[in-house]
């Protein structure tokens, strides 16, 4: 079973398990496959800041990123690492403890023989070029030597106190792989050696904080049990990890809980790791931190830390479980994530405030909801100064609408749909009605408005607008008015020309056709993705409505409310579905008012 700890750098070059030689420090192979050190000035001198910014800190610990090793024997028989992973680091500090005149342990090149020797009498009487190893290995060496030689123009201390810090204070991760350990003459080990190498290095995925911390709990918790014990152990634990991990990349469940993408999360049980832990800015800080918690002097302690640290992490899934299978949590808990930035800091919150009777907590969600739009005045809300307002009550809107909705045997706002679009460039309120907007003058931008305003209305005979009550139609646009209209659009169409004034005239005029009272306020506004709204900014009501339909027709996702608006659902009257009357309005707006009313004050 693979070992993992963290340990000062000072015991990666001589510890009680050091094998004895002359001298008496750690040997590191390595292996032909890797292409040998290549670390560049900003590598070099960013690894040196580091560890003087944490020398001149107040932080107790810094840690470097894992080096990941099998043990082997030598020639000799005695103990050598063989390195996968790590091996540029491991070079820079033998580089840094070589000019600093410290003890430092020995690296080997396998089949690099010249390498060794170059890098074990590296001065700046041997600096030469004659291949990459050479170049940059001598290269780093000057870094390193004009690095100091700044910061010890004033202080004789300071080399002293610096090697003191790398050596007990600057901390590495130690990832041991046991199960390829002295095995020879298997082409299976060396291929599992090589994939190894290749994930973490050519592949560009680093070791993650969960894989790390899989290998801590497994190493401990194995402690007493017998061989075959522990086998069964590593397989009820890795069954668990792995059902965990594949329910939370169901995407309906990730997008519940989760901003971030599952495209950019390659763990998913890392987010629950994440929520147990207090420390979780930096790369391998919950690492860093699960390991503190289990740390103990005594084995069978660390045993009972691991095990209640992996009962911790199954509790909390099974709470985030529940929350995601019972719709009322569902939907009340997404909106509130949904408003947010920081999923993590936010889910533990709603964790911390879970440790209570369930309907307690089902209160307490509601409350949570409450407070977020209680003081939102319908009434009054403008498209101009509430705009996050606005968005608020849409997306409150659509989750009520989705889980009232009949129609089907179960009915869920799709929170994975929504976040995807805001992680796609984002929502923007919509205008139903279009506004009045700037000129256009891309000549291919007006053919095209002119294309599709015309396919909208060639067959709209009149326009009927409610205007003075819901049961009162009058037709307020005469029918002669708007075929004249059309017949404008038609003759623009075809010809060769098109004069831009005399176009925007046009537009205005067919705006003002199919344009009602209120444009900015709630009833004449609705949900939509930024990139489909920028689609839709100039055009008229039926315009819209045709393109809403096409896009559904396209797999994009459409809020059930916006669908709505388009398809005439709110209507209480026969009117054309081309036009967004007084009547549809009102209809919209009680929709949303009755809706909305268990969360508002206003």
């Amino acid at each position: 079973m693979n070992k993992i700890d963290l340990i000062p750098i000072g015991k990666i070059i001589l510890n009680d398990k050091t094998p004895d030689r002359d001298t008496r420090f750690e040997h590191y192979l390595i292996p032909y496959y890797q292409r040998g050190y290549r670390w560049d000035i900003e590598h070099v001198t960013a690894l040196l800041d580091d560890i003087h910014n944490f020398m001149n800190s107040d932080e107790k610990k810094y840690c470097l990123q894992p080096i990941v090793v099998v043990p082997s024997n030598d020639e000799l028989g005695l103990n050598i690492w063989e390195v996968i992973d790590g091996q540029q680091r491991l070079i820079t500090m033998n580089i840094i403890f070589n000019y600093l005149s410290r003890p430092r342990y020995s690296i080997i090149f396998e089949k690099r023989g010249k390498s060794t020797s170059f890098l074990e009498n590296l001065s700046p009487n041997t600096y030469s070029d004659e291949n990459p190893d050479f170049h940059y290995m001598s290269q780093a060496y000057n870094i390193i030597k004009s690095w100091f030689e700044n910061k010890t123009k004033n202080d004789v201390g300071y080399i002293d106190e610096f090697n003191s810090t790398l050596t007990k204070k600057v901390e590495i991760i130690w990832y041991q792989i046991e199960e390829l350990k002295n095995i020879d003459g298997s082409g299976e080990v060396e291929k599992k050696k090589i994939d190894i190498f290749n994930r973490l290095n050519i592949g560009k995925i680093p070791l993650t904080d969960a894989e790390l911390i899989r290998a801590l709990l497994l190493s401990k918790i194995k402690y007493g049990l017998t061989e075959r014990e522990s086998i069964l152990r590593q397989a009820e634990i890795s069954s668990e990890w792995h059902r965990i991990e594949m329910e939370l990349r169901n995407e309906e469940f990730w997008y519940f809980l989760n901003n971030k993408t599952l495209e950019e999360t390659s763990s998913t049980i890392e987010f629950i790791f994440k929520l147990i832990s207090k420390n979780n800015i930096k790369r391998y800080s919950t690492y860093m931190w699960f390991e503190k918690e289990i740390k103990s002097d005594n084995q069978e302690k660390e045993k009972e830390n691991a095990i209640e640290l992996w009962n911790k992490t199954k509790e909390y899934f099974s709470k985030l479980k529940h929350w995601f299978e019972n719709d009322y949590l569902y939907h009340h808990i997404g909106f509130l994530l949904a408003l947010k930035d920081n999923s993590i800091s936010n889910v533990r919150h709603i964790i911390d405030m879970s440790n209570c009777e369930k309907s307690k907590f089902k209160n307490w969600a509601l409350n949570e909801v409450i407070s977020e739009v209680s003081d939102i005045d319908l009434s009054s809300i403008s498209y101009e100064i509430n705009k996050n307002d606005l968005k608020k009550v849409f997306l409150l809107h659509n989750i009520v609408t989705s889980n009232l909705v009949k129609s089907a045997q179960k009915n869920r706002f799709p929170f994975n749909l929504y976040k995807k679009v805001e992680n796609d460039g984002g929502w923007s309120i919509e205008h139903i009605h279009a506004q009045q907007s700037k000129e256009m003058k891309d000549e291919k931008a007006i053919k095209k408005w002119l294309e599709e305003t015309y396919l909208a209305i060639e067959d709209i005979n009149d326009i009927e607008k409610v205007s003075k009550g819901i049961n009162e139609v009058e037709d307020i646009k005469n029918t002669s008015n708007l075929s004249t209209l059309k017949n404008k659009v038609q003759q623009m169409l075809n010809s060769e020309k098109i004069d831009i004034d005399d176009f925007n005239i046009l537009k205005s005029e067919l705006i003002q056709l199919f344009d009602s009272d209120s444009i900015h306020i709630l009833d004449n506004l609705a949900l939509l993705s930024k990139k489909d709204n920028s689609s839709l900014n100039n055009a008229i009501f039926p315009v819209k409505r045709n393109r809403i339909i096409q896009m559904e027709k396209e797999g994009k996702y459409i809020p059930i409310a916006t669908k709505n608006i388009f398809l005439k659902y709110y209507s209480n009257t026969n009117l054309q579905p081309y036009y967004w009357g007084n009547d549809d309005k009102q209809s919209y707006f009680q929709d949303i008012s009755s809706k909305l009313k268990p969360y508002l004050t206003n």
